[in-house]
């Protein structure tokens, strides 16, 4: 009686581990979702091709300095009498910067006056005698000789007169005063400096893969340090025929368009110019994170419907996070821009706009 009872319990066990493990499978199959997540796909980040101009940009810095520079020179050695200017003063054309001691140069030029007036009197009355024959033409023509010598040396000396006077010869701001009243001057001698300030520049030099695509006459964007908030529309008004046989780089000036109210630039401030190169209008472009690189070359992936194409394109310009494609793409279609290693041609996705 016993050994049947022991015999049915062991008999009951494994019946009743087998049952276990068949309700504990049944209830995992019909509690099982299906693998949606691989259904649906994975996300990408995605982003359309579209038209835009673009154009490479390049910024050098540089010094804003006046069109031009004039040095103002003494023509007569003497002593400085009188200065009429001081630095920062604007002048004309012509104006009076500075007089010599002249007192000997003005006494000479009425002493040459003088004798001027004497030869011109004695030429005419010979004039007259020569003409009804009581003087000979050898005389006349004496008295001819000695008027004209006179008249040389009254020009002569009016010249040195007017030297004596250092005038502007073109309208300026006055940027150096190198004599003081008193100070002897000699011929030559540089005594002032003028700037023509009608027109403020910026000399750059700029490298020569890059001036190929400088044109004359193109707009730059021009930006001060002494006001980094107030942008400044410039313009190239030359470029140099020759480079820098060192540095290979050429120098470009950009003419300054008018300041913007409130922007007081002087000579001498910092300039950051931003020349914009290559430019490439209706270019097709894509964001510089959807190109990929692989053994064969550059590389996206275009999403066609749910799944995605390896697509190889030849690429152009690169500029503010854009890149350039000449070849490949077409406007409108979409492109992956993030996972790349974590994707395969024929990929199910599904696309968020990045």
């Amino acid at each position: 009686m016993t050994r049947s009872l022991g015999r049915s319990i062991l008999l009951a066990v494994p019946a009743a581990l087998a049952g276990g493990v068949a309700c504990s499978g049944g209830g995992s199959a019909s509690g099982a979702q299906p693998a949606g997540g691989a259904d649906r796909g994975t996300p990408v980040a995605v982003a359309t091709v579209a038209p835009r101009d673009l154009s490479r940009s390049v910024t050098v810095t540089g010094t804003i300095e006046p069109v031009r520079t004039i040095g103002v020179n003494s023509l007569l050695s003497g002593t400085v009498l009188v200065l009429h200017v001081q630095e920062g003063d604007r002048v004309g054309g012509g104006q009076i910067l500075a007089e010599l001691d002249a007192r000997e140069t003005r006494a000479q030029f009425e002493r040459a006056q003088a004798v001027l007036a004497n030869a011109r009197t004695v030429f005419e009355r010979n004039e007259q005698l020569a003409a009804t024959k009581i003087i000979t033409d050898a005389e006349f023509e004496l008295s001819r000789s000695a008027y004209e010598v006179a008249k040389s040396d009254a020009e002569l000396w009016r010249t040195r007169v007017e030297f004596s006077r250092i005038t502007a010869p073109s309208a300026g701001i006055v940027t150096a005063k190198l004599v003081e009243a008193g100070s002897a001057v000699s011929p030559n001698q540089r005594v002032f400096e003028l700037a023509d300030v009608s027109l403020l520049v910026v000399r750059v030099q700029v490298s020569e893969l890059d001036v190929v695509h400088v044109q004359r006459g193109a707009e730059v964007d021009v930006v001060l340090d002494a006001y980094p908030a107030s942008p400044i529309k410039g313009h190239v008004r030359r470029v140099f025929p020759s480079a820098d046989a060192q540095s290979r780089l050429v120098p470009v000036e950009v003419a300054l368009d008018r300041f913007p109210e409130g922007v007081v630039a002087r000579p001498g401030f910092l300039a950051r110019i931003m020349f914009r190169l290559d430019r490439r209008p209706g270019a097709l472009v894509v964001p510089a994170a959807a190109i990929g690189v692989g053994e064969e070359g550059q590389f996206v992936y275009v999403v066609d419907g749910d799944s995605l194409v390896r697509r190889a394109v030849t690429l152009g310009i690169t500029t503010e996070g854009l890149v350039e494609v000449t070849h490949g793409l077409s406007a409108g279609e979409r492109v992956v821009t993030s996972g790349h290693t974590n994707l395969r041609p024929g990929s199910r996705v599904r696309t968020e706009s990045s």
